[in-house]
């Protein structure tokens, strides 16, 4: 008995069924093609326009963590970065911290009160002020003579003392678009979109 193939095989048609699937085969793959082609010439039309969201400042700590033990003394930096946006002045109003963990060592000896290092990204160092017994810190920097700040950089740095075990939290005071908080703006516009606080785990001595 001849099988179902050399059957089929043997046909006279045999030859036309074979260019049939060849040609809509060669059809499949031609469009396959064009439309990739399409896909590329869309995507580099100079026609078409993609709106990117700018990226907008941002204050952070660095470090934003770290284990320390009770009586180590150890920095944060307070780093202001501008993205895509000028700023002509950043206030820290106001920075907590928790004074039955953490004491600020004072920068500015010659100074009544407490003080942090100011950083130099800015000329005028508008307000410089540490409140031992809330816990509170708040700081002003502004550019002058019609300058501004583009960029990346340290604002301030914080020096602290540990005291006492526990976990101790730096949180800024921060609503978007306020500057009557945590802001960095320009021409009285605020350009901060983000701010990131600080966790510290204390151990004992």
């Amino acid at each position: 008995m001849q099988s179902w193939y050399k059957r089929w095989h043997d046909n006279d048609h045999h030859a036309y069924i074979h260019w049939i699937v060849l040609v809509l085969v060669l059809l499949l793959v031609w469009a396959a093609v064009s439309l990739r082609i399409q896909d590329w010439m869309s995507f580099n039309d100079p026609g078409v326009s993609v709106n990117l969201a700018k990226a907008r400042a941002q204050i952070t700590l660095d470090p934003q963590t770290q284990n320390i033990k009770a009586g180590d003394k150890f920095s944060v930096d307070i780093i202001l970065d501008t993205a895509s946006e000028p700023v002509d002045g950043v206030d820290i109003y106001a920075l907590h911290y928790d004074p039955t963990l953490l004491s600020v060592i004072d920068d500015d000896s010659d100074t009544s009160g407490v003080q942090i290092q100011p950083g130099k990204i800015m000329e005028l160092n508008a307000a410089n002020l540490v409140s031992p017994s809330t816990g509170t810190i708040k700081f002003s920097q502004l550019s002058q003579g019609g300058t501004h700040f583009l960029g990346k950089g340290i604002l301030a740095t914080i020096h602290f003392k540990a005291l006492a075990s526990g976990t101790a939290y730096l949180k800024f005071d921060f609503s978007e678009r306020s500057t009557v908080d945590t802001n960095a703006a320009y021409k009285g516009k605020d350009q901060l979109s983000k701010v990131v606080d600080g966790i510290y785990m204390i151990s004992p001595k």
